[in-house]
Parts: structure tokens; C-alpha cells; sequence
């Protein structure tokens, strides 16, 4: 069994005023593989790929326990003991790439300044090893490309560069934000690849934020999915995406328009609006949207369950098989 490179156990981070913006967050990442997470805008899942990371701005708390090795737990109401392995055993790489970059210096400089300045590799070892990711991931004349500054980039090449910038410390895991919202499609789906074959190759582990559902479903081995903060479903991509339990996940996955669709059909939506964040309703957050509502949902908040590394939050969990094709 692949040995977990991510644990994240009972997350939960709240405001100054005691205002809880994510509850009960309970995951992890095996070596090799890509989880994604995923939620609508305002559901929680940026905030909790930073708490993983403690880069949480001041004005939130952080609780729970977080663990890169399986073996030794950190407390993340005490982000100071994650942060320092950033850079290091783990890596961020943001929404914009470019902002990943400092307008002001070569390109080529900021690959190798920041292993050398930890110690994690002479100048000679940062430099080989930044030409050797460079051309690994399809970026040739790498003397020319490093005297570039980063507004001299293209879209494709900043995302190949904050990569190949991510992953030279060989991290065991990065958390990736959005990786794909400032790509056109062909860009989108060479990120997710590369960041696919990468993982399968170093044993790296990815959590991938992200609200794109058919992209992510392409290239992650599992899936958790967010709504209001919380955890609602995880698993495999295979078992979640052909028979979703979670009444969110099944209207998530009907509202993916697929080839076989008619041309002229009224776009499927959920009903109703997502709730703001700490604005959470009562019971169930789904239960305003949710199309199996009872009137208890409103009342009782759901458990979140666990039935072979299947995981749920709903008092009436769907049974029913569903092939779903995005």
C-alpha cells in the first residue's frame, strides 16, 4: 500500500470573532498521487490548502494536526511548524504563475537562489538541476531562457518555470492553487499532465485546488469535495465520479455538459445560491440546493462516514449506480 505523503486530521479555522469558516476537514495524499479538491467559490478548499501549508493570514486560526510523512504530526494552530518546511519537503505553486516570480530579477537567478541560500545544493548542483527540469518539462535554450525577466514570458512558459521553481528542492508534496484559471484549454490540460507524470515519476504527492470537475476528474486519483466548509464526499476519482453518494456531487456532475447532449438544451444548474462563507445554514449546508431534503436535513447536521476509503456527510446518501462522462 502506497504510504501516505499528506495527512490532514479534524482542520478546522475560524475568525476572530469565533466564526467558523472550515469544520472537520479530515483527508490525505498518498506518494504518487494527485488528490483534487474541490468546491464552488467561497466553500473553503483555498483556505484549507494554505492552513495545510500555515499560510493562513493573521486574522484566521488554525486547528487540527497535519503530518508529510505518516509518521510525525504538527499542530497547525502553531503554523510556525509547517512553514519552515516550505521550500524545502513541501512546495506551493500559485493561481498566477507569474506572481510566483520577482519583477526585478532574471529568471534563471530565482530557480537557484533559494536551494543554495537553505543549503539544499551548491550553485553548480541548483544550476544543473534547474537546466535538467527546464528541458524535462519542454523548455529548450535554457542560457537564453534565463537571462529573460518574468513579464518576458508567456503564459505556457511562467507556468513551466513556477513549476520547474516548485519543484526544485524535490518536495514530497505541493499544494496547487488554481493551476489552470489563466491558461487557455491546450495550456490547461499540458499543466495537468505534466503535473500527472511528474507525480508518477518522483512519488511526489499534489493536492490540486481547483472548481474545474472535468479537468480534474482527467488527471487525480481521488477526489474530496467541499461545500460550506466542510467535507461532503471523497474517494477514488472512478468510484465518486460513476456512482456520486452525496446529492451535491450528483448535481455537480449532471451540470457537466457532455458531447452527447443535444445542441440546444437549457444549461443544467443547482438551484438556489451558495451560502456566504461562516454564513453556514443550519443541519446540512446543502439542505436549501439539495433535491433529496427532508425535513430533518435542516436540523441535524450529517457525520461524515467512511465505507472502504468512501466517504459521505448526508442523512440519505444515494445508492444507486451513475456513469457520468465529462
Amino acid at each position: 500500500m502506497t504510504s501516505p505523503a499528506l495527512q490532514v486530521q479534524d482542520l478546522e479555522i475560524v475568525t476572530p470573532n469565533g466564526t467558523r469558516l472550515v469544520s472537520g476537514m479530515t483527508f490525505e495524499v498518498s506518494a504518487g498521487h494527485l488528490l483534487g479538491l474541490l468546491g464552488e467559490t467561497g466553500a473553503g478548499k483555498t483556505l484549507t490548502a494554505r492552513a495545510v501549508l500555515g499560510l493562513l493570514p493573521r486574522t484566521l486560526r488554525a486547528s487540527g494536526k497535519v503530518s508529510f510523512d505518516g509518521r510525525t504530526w504538527h499542530a497547525l494552530d502553531h503554523p510556525e511548524e509547517v512553514t519552515h518546511l516550505l521550500g524545502t519537503s513541501t512546495g506551493l505553486m500559485l493561481q498566477n504563475p507569474a506572481a510566483a516570480f520577482d519583477p526585478m530579477h532574471r529568471v534563471g537567478r530565482q530557480l537557484i537562489e533559494s536551494v543554495v541560500h537553505k543549503r539544499l545544493m551548491t550553485r553548480r548542483e541548483a544550476t544543473y538541476r534547474a537546466r535538467e527540469l527546464c528541458e524535462y518539462l519542454g523548455l529548450s535554450d535554457t542560457d537564453e531562457l534565463f537571462q529573460l525577466y518574468p513579464h518576458e514570458l508567456s503564459g505556457g512558459m511562467a507556468q513551466r518555470l513556477a513549476l520547474a521553481l516548485t519543484l526544485m528542492p524535490r518536495p514530497k508534496l505541493i499544494v496547487v492553487d488554481e493551476p489552470t484559471s489563466a491558461l487557455d484549454a491546450n495550456l490547461r490540460v499540458e499543466a495537468l499532465r505534466l503535473l500527472r507524470s511528474i507525480a508518477e515519476e518522483s512519488g511526489m504527492a499534489a493536492l490540486l485546488v481547483s472548481h474545474d470537475l472535468g479537468l480534474v476528474s482527467r488527471y487525480c486519483d481521488s477526489i474530496a469535495i467541499v461545500y460550506a466548509g466542510r467535507l461532503v464526499e471523497y474517494g477514488s476519482m472512478t468510484a465518486v465520479i460513476s456512482a456520486p453518494t452525496h446529492p451535491y456531487t450528483a448535481t455537480l456532475l449532471n451540470c457537466g455538459l457532455t458531447l452527447d447532449r443535444p445542441s440546444r438544451i437549457r444549461l443544467p444548474v443547482i438551484a438556489g445560491e451558495p451560502p456566504s462563507p461562516g454564513n453556514w445554514p443550519s443541519g446540512c449546508s446543502f439542505h436549501p440546493r439539495c433535491p433529496d431534503a427532508q425535513d430533518h436535513c435542516g436540523d441535524e447536521r450529517p457525520l461524515l462516514t467512511n465505507d472502504h476509503d468512501r466517504g459521505y456527510a448526508c442523512h440519505h446518501p444515494r445508492r444507486e449506480g451513475r456513469t457520468c462522462e465529462i
